[in-house]
């Protein structure tokens, strides 16, 4: 006993050593040979371990991957040239090849099983099919956004398969808003006290200027790619934080969640991101849809009524006015636009019906199809992004998948019986859903870190309603463990 307590700690301190020594070494080769140099070497020695643990460990490789999402721009802002998205591909690839064979060994055989397997069988299937349309400008192009869309739903098979416990569940919703805050922060920061060098530089080189830089005003995007994803991530996480404050988390997290909520609120008021408001009422109807409380209703109606009164004062303030004019688009510029696009387009939709092939809009289409009509028409919303590059056969494939989602994780939630799953089920719920109407008006879904998060919220939502149907009224405080 005594000489394997003597040998694991010789062992430890070798690992201390080595990562002595590997940090020197690092340290020496970006200051005397290239700075690049370094960081490869960096990236691999850690990188590597990390591979190894998320292919035997498929619930580390989730949060890996939805940590990844969360800082994937401040990556490439740092190192323009890192090719994170391929790297994230490679771990879907090594993680998903890895669960599917550890299933055959055991003859297992039901990874791909789950309650959505058939709609996402014909989503991927349509997608596939995609790299016939004889209307496609580059195949190259179908390659890139081909990858991402199937290596992100692996991860729903994976979740779905190994997401197996409440507390599971628990911990990874946590992780989710522990993310969301660390963002907040981040983007009060770029709005109090300026950006960081490396976003400032990357802002100037790039198009992202003029997305931040809006009516004489700098907006914040925290960890996320754009100002406009940040605020739905400020929205989402604030839908999260409404019904994770109530459910059994204990007083800690309760407290942490109460204080982190200021800091998420005011991310989303200096994102200036409108679509991040208009989630807001959409998510407190999920909620009051799901609770089914008549004081809540009665709360709701109240506090709504009070909304629509704050609307309506007159006011010289910018981020009020902003907020505002999210409820009065027919007199907002921007919105006269898409509506002009839609008009514009539909017309092409109805006449394609696989519509201008993958990646023929938007960063994409200005890449391997520049010049073209579609390269140059904005996808705006994601499911005209849809209906322009898959046709308006793609469209209603896309709807369909939505349709099957929300309607079977609310059905299955109203089978829950355990209370403290409930809680769990509806912050999912609550937080995903008003996603499928923010689409009308943005393309979240199709962006990072939202593409990930969906699947793997969507695989939680499902293994919720399962495990809490069979599960007895929870009795226990709910502590994480």
């Amino acid at each position: 006993m005594i000489g394997d307590t003597i040998h694991k700690k010789d062992f430890a301190k070798l690992w201390y050593l080595w990562g002595v020594c590997l940090a020197v070494g690092v340290a020496l080769l970006a200051t005397k040979v290239h700075w690049l140099t370094g960081y490869v070497i960096g990236g691999m020695a850690v990188g590597v371990p990390l591979l190894i643990q998320a292919t035997m460990n498929p619930k580390f490789g989730i949060y890996l991957m939805v940590g990844i999402a969360y800082f994937l721009n401040v990556f490439r802002m740092l190192i323009p040239s890192l090719p994170v998205g391929l790297i994230m591909d490679f771990l879907i690839l090594i993680m998903t090849l890895s669960c599917w064979l550890r299933d055959l060994s055991r003859k297992n055989f039901e990874f791909f099983k789950s309650p959505l397997t058939s709609a996402i069988l014909i989503w991927i299937g349509w997608h596939l099919l995609e790299l016939m349309n004889p209307e496609a400008a580059s195949r190259v192009a179908w390659f890139y956004v081909m990858r991402p869309v199937v290596g992100y739903i692996m991860l729903f098979f994976i979740t779905y398969h190994y997401m197996n416990t409440k507390q599971d569940i628990k911990k990874m919703l946590l992780f989710i808003w522990l993310l969301s805050f660390i963002s907040a922060v981040w983007g009060l920061k770029q709005y109090f006290h300026d950006y960081f060098g490396f976003e400032m530089d990357f802002m100037v080189e790039s198009e992202i200027v003029r997305f931040v830089y809006i009516q004489g005003r700098w907006r914040c995007f925290g960890t996320l790619g754009s100002p406009a994803q940040f605020g739905v991530g400020m929205s989402f996480a604030m839908m999260l934080s409404f019904v994770l404050f109530w459910a059994k988390i204990g007083w800690e997290w309760k407290t942490f969640i109460l204080i982190g909520v200021i800091a998420i609120v005011m991310g989303l008021i200096y994102s200036g991101t409108r679509t991040g408001i208009a989630m807001i009422p959409v998510g407190i109807i999920v909620i009051v849809v799901l609770a089914r409380n008549k004081k809540l209703s009665i709360l709701t109606i109240v506090g709504g009524a009070m909304f629509w009164g704050v609307m309506q004062i007159p006011t010289n303030n910018y981020h009020l006015k902003r907020i505002q004019s999210t409820f009065n688009s027919e007199e907002d510029a921007s919105y006269q636009v898409r509506k002009e696009n839609r008009e514009i387009i539909t017309p092409y939709i109805l006449s394609h019906p696989m519509g201008g092939g993958l990646g023929s809009t938007g960063v994409w289409g200005n890449r391997f199809s520049p010049g073209t009509f579609l390269a140059n028409f904005p996808p705006d919303s994601g499911y005209m992004r849809v209906a322009v590059e898959m046709g308006w056969v793609g469209l209603l494939i896309y709807l369909f998948l939505w349709i099957k989602i929300i309607w079977s994780t609310i059905i299955g939630y109203y089978n829950i019986r355990d209370s403290e799953m409930k809680w769990f089920a509806m912050s999912i719920l609550a937080s995903t859903l008003p996603l499928a109407v923010v689409e009308y008006t943005q393309d979240i879904i199709g962006k990072l870190p939202f593409n990930l998060l969906f699947w793997v919220l969507t695989a939680m939502a499902y293994k919720a309603n399962e495990i809490g149907s069979r599960l007895p009224e929870d009795k226990t405080d709910g502590q994480v463990s």
